[in-house]
């Protein structure tokens, strides 16, 4: 493993990142941890992984140092470099950084072996974690003096639209034989032209020893600053010279507390949160910077202006991005100890990301029932908050509450309050009175299983539908499982999800909530059975489809677009005069429904959800849900009985890629739908649908949103579930076109659909002195 040798062939090449896990069959017969719920990693497999890459490098000039960083290796990872063992890490969610210099080959030296061992068979989470190499591997270079990795930290303690004051702190590190003098210059550039805006030099150079380390700070002054806002984002970029130029991106801005929201610039907010994992349908946890970015979007398009990286510490990317489009980051701390790796783990993660306009709390905890509310837990939780403050005395810290309220102290020792479920639990006024002097943020509340076009419990699929009653989600599940739409009237939990999250987010005492969650995400399927493997938490599915309950969310999180959404849909072949049960989301007063223009029901909206107790009876044709407000009509959904299956439609998210590059291909999303002959969904369609891709790309991978699924790689024939596939296709190496074509030969009279992608170089932003490691034969 150590040398290139005859059984090199033996080894399979993959690209970087990678999810090995994604790739095999699930199912309950795999071993799993002892006292561990198999459902809990969506019953795939675990295991130990072996990864190696063959490098040829140049030692370069004098002086130069070389690193290897691995953003992310799932489980127990282990690093070896040219047959030396150089670095360990025990999280999935935690960077390694291997210096390299003395023991690499150049030259005619041979290639140099770095060779990777990832275990995953222990669990970190209760959620799928995947398996490899899962986050970007870099290559760093750098002279004998230069700044610490993630040493650069940007604050601007005064931000207003007439002047910004930005302090910046650097250290220094000279690896060199010598004492040596050094400066600081630091350069600020404007978010739009990326001109010169401010720049500042250090009268006097420092002296740092052989082996030393000093600590650089200066400040900058920018007149009229642009600020960043939320939903618009705004960035400068900061330049510290030192001896290699290091930057990072900030933004001018500041955020205050409020026991109803927060001050964002001076205007006020209330927090429209959601939790967020990691993982996405055909890529596992080895997601494309793409798709990092489409799952913001997602976020945005539903009305969330606040993220929660549920329960680690995110990629470098997915900041990059919150940063960019506005949105603000809870970033989770993933393990709660006093460890001295923890700690530094904890360090790490405050350190990389504090200049970051985006992030504004530090969450320490979650859920961590063992040790909440004791005195062991007070203890470590006194200690990281010092911890964190020491390091980024700007930003406040909470942790993720679900003890009782018998400890007020253990709740004082963050800066806010954090409450999981309060409102769910119907708890939530008894919640924000125990605790007066803080604010008061419900960082997980919804927890509302549902399937897209599912409608009843579907026991034998495990599919929890939109009418389920939380008796029905937990038939056969060992562990409680979920609320959802209606509840029987005698259970002891707050009757249904619309009642739960208006109250949450509209609560005068409340700052913000974060749902959980708003996208399906593999592993903790609800319920907690074979051969559920996706949980269907989310108000879309993992094509990014939405169910019904998207509507709710959007209803709340934008309340000045009126909306109704009714459901179920409005084709029953054979249950024509039947009544159908019917529901809607809206934020209207009233919703009015019709059937082929005929009034059947006019009914008050009561906390997000309209009923029709009687249901309506079905007949083919047109029914219509009409919003009003101060009696008049603001709003309407339509829908139509469909027709046999006729035809394919596509449409994409994008229509130019870039060449896919350096360990990092480009992606588009492509939704295909079965529909009649005039375009309206088969909403119970189950046709094997064809995607082929030809020219400059590849089919990256099919799926069906199906959260009981068994099949999460790629495929070029996928059966549609309740109407829907969706598939990602990857830019190849060179620019081109792409055609893509989809077909089903069950359907009559289909039209093939062929999209042209034109694949165009789009330079990347450069890092000076940093590539990806990609293939890895």
């Amino acid at each position: 493993m150590l040398r290139p040798s005859a059984a090199d062939a033996e080894w399979s090449s993959v690209d970087l990142p990678h999810d090995w896990r994604l790739g095999m069959t699930p199912s309950p017969d795999h071993q799993h941890p002892k006292d561990y719920a198999k459902a809990w990693q969506g019953f795939f497999p675990t295991g130990v992984a072996y990864y190696r890459k063959l490098l040829s490098l140049d030692r370069g000039p004098p002086g130069q140092r070389t690193s290897i960083t691995f953003d992310g290796i799932a489980g127990f990872s282990d690093v070896w470099f040219n047959g030396f063992w150089v670095g360990e890490m025990a999280s999935s969610y935690s960077p390694l950084s291997v210096d390299v210099t003395e023991i690499l080959r150049a030259g005619d030296e041979g290639p140099n072996v770095v060779l990777v061992r990832t275990d995953c068979r222990e669990a970190e989470g209760w959620w799928y974690e995947g398996g490899g190499i899962h986050r970007h591997v870099w290559l760093d270079t750098w002279s004998e003096i230069h700044a610490v990795s993630d040493s650069l930290h940007v604050r601007t303690p005064v931000a207003d639209r007439e002047r910004a004051a930005v302090a910046v702190q650097v250290e220094v590190l000279n690896e060199s034989p010598d004492e040596a003098k050094i400066g600081l210059v630091t350069v600020v550039k404007d978010p739009e032209t990326g001109q010169e805006v401010a720049r500042t030099n250090t009268d006097s150079r420092v002296s740092v020893s052989s082996c030393g380390m000093v600590t650089l700070a200066t400040e900058v002054q920018i007149s009229n600053p642009k600020l960043w806002q939320l939903g618009k984002g705004g960035l400068y970029t900061l330049e510290a010279h030192v001896v290699d130029v290091v930057s990072t991106h900030f933004g001018v801005r500041t955020i205050r507390r409020a026991k109803d929201g927060i001050l964002v610039n001076h205007q006020w907010t209330k927090i429209f949160g959601a939790n967020l994992h990691q993982d996405w349908s055909v890529f596992g946890v080895a997601l494309p910077d793409r798709v990092i970015e489409q799952k913001l979007e997602l976020y945005a398009e539903l009305g969330v202006n606040t993220i929660h990286s549920a329960h680690h510490a995110p990629t470098r990317e997915l900041i990059d991005h919150a940063d960019r489009i506005g949105m603000l980051l809870l970033l989770e701390n993933r393990q709660f100890s006093t460890a001295s790796s923890s700690l530094e783990q904890l360090r790490w993660l405050v350190r990389r990301f504090r200049s970051r306009p985006s992030v504004f709390l530090w969450g320490i905890e979650n859920e961590e029932m063992d040790y909440q509310g004791t005195r062991v837990g007070a203890g470590i939780l006194t200690r990281m908050v010092k911890e964190i403050k020491s390091l980024d005395p700007d930003r406040d810290t909470i942790f993720g509450g679900v003890v009782a309220f018998d400890d007020k102290s253990y709740y004082s020792i963050t800066d806010v309050v954090g409450m999981h479920y309060r409102s769910f639990f119907g708890v939530l006024d008894v919640a924000v009175d125990y605790v007066q002097d803080k604010p008061h943020v419900l960082d997980e509340e919804g927890h509302y299983a549902s399937v897209r076009g599912v409608y009843q419990y579907d026991k034998e699929r495990a599919h929890a539908g939109s009418f389920s009653h939380l008796g029905e989600v937990m038939m056969d599940t060992p562990e409680p499982a979920s609320n959802a739409a209606l509840m029987p009237p005698d259970f002891n939990i707050t009757g249904n999800i619309a009642s739960d999250l208006t109250t949450a987010y509209t609560h005068p005492k409340v700052s913000g909530t974060f749902v959980w969650t708003a996208l399906d995400y593999i592993g903790g399927p609800i319920p907690l059975r074979w051969p559920a493997t996706t949980t269907s938490y989310g108000s879309k599915d993992l094509l990014g489809l939405p169910k019904d309950y998207y509507w709710l969310l959007r209803s709340l999180f934008r309340r000045d677009e009126p909306l109704v959404h009714a459901f179920p849909h409005w084709t029953w072949p054979g249950r024509e005069g039947e009544s159908i049960p019917f529901r809607a989301y809206s934020n209207c007063e009233e919703v009015e429904f019709l059937v082929d223009d005929v009034v059947v029901s006019r009914e008050r909206v009561n906390t997000g959800l309209v009923v029709v107790l009687d249901g309506i009876k079905y007949a083919p044709g047109k029914l219509v849900a009409r919003g009003y407000k101060d009696g008049k009509a603001v709003a309407e959904h339509r829908q139509v009985t469909a027709q046999k299956p006729a035809r394919l439609m596509v449409d994409t998210d994008r229509s130019v890629l870039s060449v896919s590059t350096g360990g990092n291909i480009d992606v588009a999303f492509l939704r295909i739908a079965v529909t009649d002959e005039q375009g309206n969904l088969i909403s119970n369609a189950a046709n094997r649908i064809k995607v082929t891709v030809k020219g400059e790309g590849y089919l990256r991978g099919t799926h069906n949103g199906d959260p009981s699924t068994d099949n999460y790689t790629c495929c070029e024939t996928f059966q549609a579930f309740n109407g829907f596939i969706g598939a990602y296709v990857a830019s190849g190496s060179s620019p081109g076109v792409m055609t893509v074509s989809v077909a089903s030969d069950g359907l009559v009279g289909v039209e093939v659909d062929i999209l042209r992608f034109a694949v165009t170089v789009i330079p990347a932003s450069t890092i000076a002195n940093k590539e990806h490691i990609s293939n890895t034969p």
